[in-house]
């Protein structure tokens, strides 16, 4: 049963009860109906047809109105008794899709999932009318409420990012930008989400704008997928598809490609960093930054032969039988993903090494410096792929 509704239809005829129209009679849904659609119908309006059906009349004959006696006050009359007219009013019906035909105009209310055998009608509450005001739909405003969270949350957690000290290079550029996006986009997402009263497609061209934005920094090719055509009488598939891309997009706001793998002193001139996440000695590379007070070139040339690296465990085998460990290469430049430094040489280690492998089981990675390096800085990263 629908108690109450207030719309325009699809030809323009406007519609409100309980008001000035009659309440509609309740649906009876079939035992068998299962993945159906409900409508709330009226007649097409066609020139050669009845448009007024009387009290006498086929209750299923496709009239727009019935005719209803009532009692008005008659202002021509003067005060005084009622007078008795006929009022038409809308012969508007609850329908299942089965029952439609070209002969009526709809508007889809509810999307019936199925009849239980206890006579409980099952409703799909993923479901989005067709609304003049996108608040009219609980789902659609939960969508705009999660995104507004969203860019909060990310806008804090960058803020906070970009505030770190010893960041800059390439990295912190790209999450300035990407601040400055969420930053514009977050007053105005707030916006939509206080103001209910918007027409959907509003909505949905707004969150087309942030999504192609996000695109930039999120896709690899730079660019933003192809979203469905806005469809005012089925909005779910087109909201869906641009909600989902933009939660994938402020998801990826958070990772950072570059994780800070921080070395301590040991004894004996060995250095150790713990790996924060053991799958990244399969998935990720990783590479060493190196300040030397010394030309750069006598850097990249003799810090490969004078350090060991290896598994913790490992690391005093490597030194005091003179076994080579994991080999580092000099890198030509300093990769993106990291803080650009001067004066620093860049080494990739070689994962493909046997003894890289056994960092799954190990403890940590371990650094031994044999050479001299004065006034020698060492950073360690590693970069997801």
């Amino acid at each position: 049963m629908l108690q109450r509704a207030i719309g325009i239809l699809p030809d323009g005829t406007p519609f409100s009860f309980p008001g000035q129209d009659s309440m509609v009679e309740p649906l009876e849904i079939d035992k068998t109906c299962k993945n159906e659609r409900i409508y709330l119908a009226l007649p097409i309006r066609r020139s050669s047809a009845t448009e007024l059906s009387f009290a006498d009349a086929d209750a299923d004959a496709l009239a727009r109105y019935t005719a209803e006696d009532a009692e008005l006050a008659d202002t021509n009359a003067g005060p005084g008794e009622p007078a008795l007219a006929q009022v038409a009013h809308m012969r508007v019906r609850l329908m299942a899709q089965s029952q439609m035909s070209d002969a009526w105009l709809k508007l889809g209310i509810a999307h019936v999932i199925e009849r239980r055998a206890d006579g409980t009608v099952v409703l799909d509450n993923r479901f989005i009318p067709p609304a003049i005001a996108y608040g009219h739909s609980p789902l659609l405003h939960s969508m705009v409420t999660d995104i507004a969270g969203l860019l909060q949350q990310r806008g804090e957690a960058l803020a906070a990012r970009v505030q770190q000290p010893g960041r800059g290079g390439i990295a912190e550029v790209g999450d300035f930008m990407m601040l400055n996006i969420i930053n514009r986009w977050q007053p105005l997402v707030a916006h939509l989400r206080d103001h209910q009263s918007l027409h959907p497609e509003r909505i949905y061209a707004r969150l087309l704008e942030l999504a192609g934005e996000l695109s930039t920094f999120t896709r690899d090719n730079r660019r933003p997928i192809g979203y469905p055509i806005y469809d005012h009488d089925e909005p779910r598939p087109s909201f869906e598809a641009v909600v989902a891309d933009i939660r994938r997009s402020l998801s990826m706001v958070l990772e950072q490609n570059a994780i800070p793998i921080e070395l301590h002193e040991r004894q004996y001139g060995v250095q150790v960093g713990v790996i924060p996440d053991l799958s990244l000695v399969k998935r990720a590379s990783f590479v060493l930054a190196v300040f030397a007070e010394l030309p750069s070139d006598v850097v990249r040339s003799r810090f490969p032969t004078q350090v060991k690296i290896g598994p913790v465990e490992k690391i005093r085998d490597l030194v005091n039988l003179h076994l080579p460990g994991v080999r580092v290469n000099p890198m030509p430049i300093a990769p993106r993903e990291l803080p650009y430094h001067a004066n620093y040489n860049y080494f990739q280690l070689d994962t493909t090494n046997e003894l890289w492998d056994q960092l799954q089981r190990s403890g940590g990675v371990a650094l031994h410096i044999a050479g001299d390096f004065p006034g020698l800085r060492m950073e360690f990263w590693a970069i997801k792929p």
